[in-house]
């Protein structure tokens, strides 16, 4: 919780000091969509992926996994995202830069750097169509949506995966970072 906290601090810091991060559920416990249902998944270390989310319970075809609608950030230019990452301990910067995507939140909107700083930057990416089991609402590129669905039935205990290929997740050229990936 320490080192979350410390990410949470060095972003109202150096980004936006007005930013309110929701505190409804510890960012390492993953969270709940009503009362009743049991969380979707938690983080623990993954074979050769090093940390990765896992179901916590079976999560059947078409269910929603993951919604980040609201629990992204995006950066306002890539000079606030460098004032960001240099300001955190090298070993943190390294997850942050693990952590960060690239994309448009409205369609035809410019491509933003994002991060979200909760439990959900553990999702690991499958290294085969076979096993992704996790994708957006929309496959096209063009897609703003940050819902993620089931694509078929997730056993408790499965790890959860999805793939980055069908977007341009790493297009920072766009941005005015001016790095590619």
């Amino acid at each position: 919780m320490k080192e979350w906290q410390m990410i949470l601090d060095a972003y109202n810091k150096e980004v936006d000091s007005s930013y309110k991060f929701d505190e409804i559920m510890p960012p390492t416990q993953g969270y709940k969509f009503n009362e009743a249902g049991a969380q979707p998944y938690y983080a623990k270390v993954s074979d050769g992926k090093h940390r990765g989310l896992f179901a916590s319970r079976d999560i059947r075809k078409g269910e929603v996994v993951h919604d980040g609608t609201h629990l992204g950030v995006a950066f306002p230019d890539a000079k606030a995202y460098r004032r960001f990452v240099f300001a955190l301990p090298r070993r943190t910067a390294c997850d942050i830069t693990e952590w960060t995507w690239t994309q448009r939140l409205d369609q035809n909107g410019s491509t933003r750097i994002m991060l979200t700083i909760n439990i959900s930057a553990m999702l690991s990416m499958g290294f085969t169509s076979e096993e992704v089991n996790v994708l957006p609402e929309s496959e096209s590129e063009s897609s703003t949506s940050q819902m993620y669905y089931a694509t078929r039935d997730i056993k408790r205990g499965e790890e959860i995966l999805t793939d980055s290929n069908f977007r341009d997740w790493t297009n920072f050229a766009a941005t005015d970072l001016g790095m590619y990936m």
